[in-house]
This record gives structure tokens, C-alpha cells and sequence, in this order.
């Protein structure tokens, strides 16, 4: 049988109903026909309204400067940091209270294990430098090296830099146990350590 007389067999099974004449395309895969069905209103709508959104989204975020998603993320961050420190966190240093419970922490098993967990990432595991600063020589970017200032950093974060906040996520006591830790490291100068970058304080 030939292929004209096998596409003919095909043909005269199609069955159109009289609705379907329309939207018939005229189209023939082996005897299959398709029908053009219009799509949804609704997804036609939301599809040109994306393209019309499009076009400012663009042209602000590729000539005007408009803030990308990290840079609104780390704007809110600093805003909440801000606001966290003007109404006081009811969380700050207590420099008493920081040297009563380092009176009580021995080898510092604590903060040694959250440091490695949270910070060595980052500050590297003798808190030489990586990613983030060194923490083991006297440049200090944020404050200057003081329990004070560096428990303030530890709270609060720098969230342009990428540092999380730390004072909702762990206890006082952790705080005060890795303060310690970064204490300990001052002056060390370990090996490969990275560059001092901000401003000295002895």
C-alpha cells in the first residue's frame, strides 16, 4: 500500500465535530490533526503584564541603580540592628558580668565549640583571617577591639558584610564564652594570617 493511500486511510478516520471546523489547523502528522485552542484569558493577561513589568524593571535596575534583592535585604538588617541598639536589645555588655562568668569557664570548651561552628568559616579556626577579617592582631574594622565593642559586633552582625546577628540566636552565656575566645586570639599573629585591614588599637 502506498504512503498517499495509508495517509488517506487516516484521514477518513478523523472525525471534526462542527465546533472544531474553526479551530482546525491545518496540519497533518500521520493523520494526527491539532486543534487551536486559544489559551486562557487569564494567562494571556498575566503574560503581558509580565512583559510590560519587564521593561522599567529593567531599565532601573540596569541604568537607574535601583537596589538588587541582597542590597534591600542587608538595608532592612542594618535597620533592624539600628533599632535594636537605640531601644537598648536589654541585652548589652555588662563588663562585671562578662568577667564573673569568664571567672567560670575553664578551658573555654564552649566558646571554642561555637566559635568553630559559627565563626572559622569565615575568621579561620585560630582566627587568622579568611572570608572575614583577622581577628587575631590589634586592626579592628568595627569598634575598637574593646569586650565592649566586639560583644556589640557579635549582637548585632554587619549585615552588608554578611555577618549574621548572633544575639537572637545564641544565649548570653555563648556570647560571653566566644567573646573569650576572640579575646584569647588578640596579639597571637598565627600563621598565614590574613593582612590587617582597619584602623590599630592597642
Amino acid at each position: 500500500m502506498s504512503n498517499d493511500n495509508h495517509n488517506d486511510n487516516h484521514n477518513d478516520k478523523v472525525h471534526v465535530f462542527e465546533d472544531e471546523k474553526k479551530i482546525l489547523l491545518d496540519h497533518n502528522y500521520d493523520g494526527i490533526r491539532e486543534l487551536d485552542h486559544p489559551l486562557p484569558r487569564w494567562w494571556v493577561v498575566t503574560f503581558w503584564v509580565t512583559i510590560i513589568f519587564s521593561v522599567p524593571y529593567y531599565m532601573a535596575h540596569t541604568f537607574f541603580g535601583a537596589e538588587s534583592i541582597k542590597e534591600e535585604l542587608a538595608s532592612d538588617m542594618k535597620e533592624i540592628s539600628q533599632l535594636k541598639q537605640s531601644t537598648g536589645g536589654g541585652d548589652g555588655f555588662d563588663l562585671e558580668e562578662y568577667n564573673a562568668y569568664v571567672a567560670t569557664l575553664g578551658e573555654n570548651k564552649s566558646g571554642k565549640k561555637v566559635y568553630k561552628r559559627k565563626c572559622a568559616a569565615c575568621h579561620g579556626v585560630a582566627g587568622e583571617g579568611g572570608v572575614g577579617p583577622n581577628l587575631a592582631d590589634n586592626f579592628w574594622m568595627h569598634g575598637n577591639g574593646s569586650e565592649a565593642t566586639i560583644f556589640e559586633t557579635i549582637n548585632n552582625g554587619i549585615p552588608d558584610k554578611g555577618m549574621e546577628a548572633w544575639a537572637t540566636k545564641l544565649s548570653k552565656e555563648k556570647r560571653y564564652a566566644v567573646l573569650k575566645v576572640l579575646m584569647d586570639f588578640k596579639g597571637t599573629n598565627p600563621e598565614g594570617a590574613k593582612a590587617p585591614q582597619g584602623s590599630e588599637f592597642k
